[in-house]
């Protein structure tokens, strides 16, 4: 039976993982480009694991569990628990990765001076700044998304902070699967907005059924406090794996 994703090793104590459909792009990149395309993918999704492992660090620094690092053809995914976390430990958990990504193009900037590799490092330098920036924009999934959430909860509440951080994420993912449809004729690129979309309405969901399992109703719409019904910490387990499977539902298309 052909699984899913295969166990590449441990890094920090993490398992790192790699989907079965990221071994299927590796064959075809050898297919279209050869050995080159085999090393530039390779080298790709090196950078990727990277960024993930800089959310990670943190994350363990911090004291919260990292699960595992998936690799997939669209990106990384870190499983980790910090839903309970606090707002300053979440920012500087999503600022990780783009700033792991950041780094690796200062290094792979400098490297570009070797002549044998110059080629090689100048198109991973421009891939990780790429990486860093389009990880930036205010959408959930992506970091951006994340540290908008961690800076504006301070202000307005967690509830209100996501709600406001998900609506501008469809909004985004809106304009960009229209734009990338009908102007660039692309429909990977809609599918693509399609799974932002929807990770960006899962996310609020999650952070709205938590909210509610952890205080009997949701904030602002009662004045009497109530006790959690003893079901509470299961509906809030259920919701929170319910967003996560929501969020990788269409990463496991690829």
């Amino acid at each position: 039976m052909i699984r899913r994703s295969y166990l590449l090793g441990h890094v920090m104590g993490i398992p790192l993982r790699v989907h079965i459909s990221l071994i299927i792009l590796l064959i075809f990149a050898f297919f279209k480009f050869g050995s080159l395309g085999i090393v530039y993918t390779i080298g790709i999704f090196v950078c990727i694991a990277l960024h993930e492992l800089g959310h990670s660090w943190i994350a363990i620094r911090k004291g919260y569990k990292v699960h595992e690092i998936m690799l997939l053809p669209v990106g990384g995914i870190s499983k980790m628990d910090h839903s309970t976390s606090r707002q300053k430990d979440e920012l500087l958990i999503a600022a990780a990765g783009p700033l792991t990504s950041l780094i690796l193009f200062g290094i792979f900037f400098l490297l570009m001076l070797v002549d044998p590799i110059k080629k090689l490092c100048a198109q991973l330098a421009v891939i990780n700044l790429m990486l860093c920036l389009f990880n930036l924009i205010l959408t959930f999934p992506m970091d951006g998304g994340r540290i908008f959430q961690a800076l504006m909860t301070p202000r307005i509440g967690r509830l209100k902070a996501t709600e406001l951080a998900s609506r501008i994420g469809r909004i985004l993912a809106a304009a960009f699967g229209i734009f990338g449809v009908f102007y660039f004729h692309d429909l990977f690129l809609g599918l693509i907005a399609f799974f932002f979309y929807r990770a960006a309405r899962a996310e609020y969901r999650a952070v709205y059924m938590q909210q509610m399992s952890l205080d009997g109703f949701v904030a602002g719409q009662a004045d009497v406090e109530v006790s959690p019904p003893p079901y509470a910490r299961k509906a809030s387990h259920f919701w929170t794996r319910w967003s996560d499977q929501t969020n990788t539902f269409f990463n496991d298309l690829f």
